[in-house]
């Protein structure tokens, strides 16, 4: 594995991927070939927003007329042909990224790690008519579709942090997120807490969209809509902590992670599991969500109020407030079944407060598995969900 292929991301770092050398080849010496492996299907549809290529040629005219290039690329039985074209001027180089789109259908089926046969053809005009000088193929590992890569391989003894992705499996608009919200409205009532009556709620979910409040308002207002999320997953689904974490994998941290459709189907999550179910939820409702990772846990947050701030670690241009615990609220989710939301609140904010200083921190070598996932931030920078 080398890193041939690299792709600075606006997010918090700069994101180089795993790619595999092929080598030299075709008309010019310097004519190369890279590819990106291993494949987490998970991430294909933010990988190609953000410009992520399946495979990069280069080439270089060291002639005296321009060249004129033809690449095409697919993965067998997974794809339609991609095919792209460059014309090189002479004593230029040039990188040709070439981004395959799969066969959503096929890819969804699958459902353990496969090797697909990436193929590609290289051709060059001669005037007259293409002719043919590079063509080839090479397995690619792939996981499916709901299997989380924390980190991938750097091809030099290290690994590339992949942990912002786990926003792919946070899907605010699945129809499953959509049902959760109709229940938790039933829970928007004083029976549930006397403060739905005195901020005038009464079976509806509105979020930021409320006016100015003041910033112990915020906190209660917001707070209030993650409890009924809460109470509805409690009551109503009877959603209970499941240890069933199965990692495994060559290249790094791989994790298996429920939907949250799979979660509330089976009424069973494990911690990962319910952060992201929880943050859907919320994030379905505009509330700016976060998931906090630790090296043996995952719990979540949001923000009290719709004032924007930027989490510590993250790139910040537009200088933005940064963000303090004291802007957030934890939610420990693994505590669904068996205690009370303030239970639940309590013990995660403790617990965000003592894990503050080492988010994001990529200097410290102790902090180098405690990060705060900021879901919006996420958003803008390419990361889509799953559906």
């Amino acid at each position: 594995m080398h890193r041939i292929l690299s792709l600075a991301l606006i997010a918090l770092f700069a994101l180089t991927l795993g790619c595999t050398a092929i080598g030299d080849y075709g008309e010019e010496e310097t004519d190369q070939i890279a590819i990106r492996e291993p494949y987490p299907l998970a991430f294909h549809t933010s990988f190609y927003s953000q410009g992520i290529s399946d495979i990069t040629f280069t080439f270089h005219n060291s002639g005296t007329d321009d060249r004129l290039i033809r690449a095409s690329a697919w993965y067998d039985e997974f794809s339609s042909k991609t095919i792209t074209t460059v014309e090189i001027p002479p004593d230029e180089t040039v990188e040709l990224d070439v981004m395959i789109v799969l066969n959503e259908e096929k890819v969804r089926a699958l459902t353990t790690t496969t090797l697909f046969n990436l193929a590609w053809v290289v051709e060059e005009w001669d005037g007259d008519s293409w002719h043919v000088f590079e063509e080839g193929t090479a397995p690619i590992e792939v996981y499916p579709m709901d299997t989380m890569v924390w980190e991938i391989s750097d091809g030099e003894g290290g690994s590339i942090d992949t942990t912002d992705y786990i926003a792919v499996f946070v899907t605010p608009q699945a129809p499953a997120v959509r049902e959760l919200l109709i229940a938790s409205k039933e829970y928007v009532d004083p029976a549930y807490d006397p403060m739905y009556e005195t901020l005038g709620l009464s079976r509806t979910l509105g979020a930021y969209q409320f006016g100015d409040l003041p910033e112990e308002a915020w906190y209660i207002h917001t707070g209030l809509h993650a409890k009924a999320v809460y109470n509805a997953l409690k009551y109503t689904y009877d959603v209970r902590y499941l240890d069933m974490t199965a990692s495994f994998g060559s290249l790094g941290h791989v994790q298996r992670v429920n939907t949250p459709e799979e979660s509330l189907r089976s009424t069973s999550a494990n911690c990962v599991d319910g952060s992201v179910l929880f943050a859907s939820a919320l994030e379905a409702m505009g509330i700016h969500s976060y998931i906090v990772l630790t090296p043996t846990h995952s719990y979540m947050a949001w923000k009290h109020d719709p004032s924007p701030a930027i989490a510590p670690g993250y790139d910040n241009p537009n200088a933005l407030p940064l963000l303090t615990p004291d802007d957030l609220t934890a939610l420990e989710t693994t505590m669904i079944g068996d205690f009370a939301f303030g239970e639940a609140v309590a013990y995660a904010d403790e617990q965000l407060r003592k894990d503050w200083d080492l988010f994001n921190d990529f200097e410290n070598p102790d902090a180098d598995e405690y990060r705060l996932i900021d879901i919006g931030y996420a958003r803008w920078d390419g990361i889509h969900p799953l559906r």
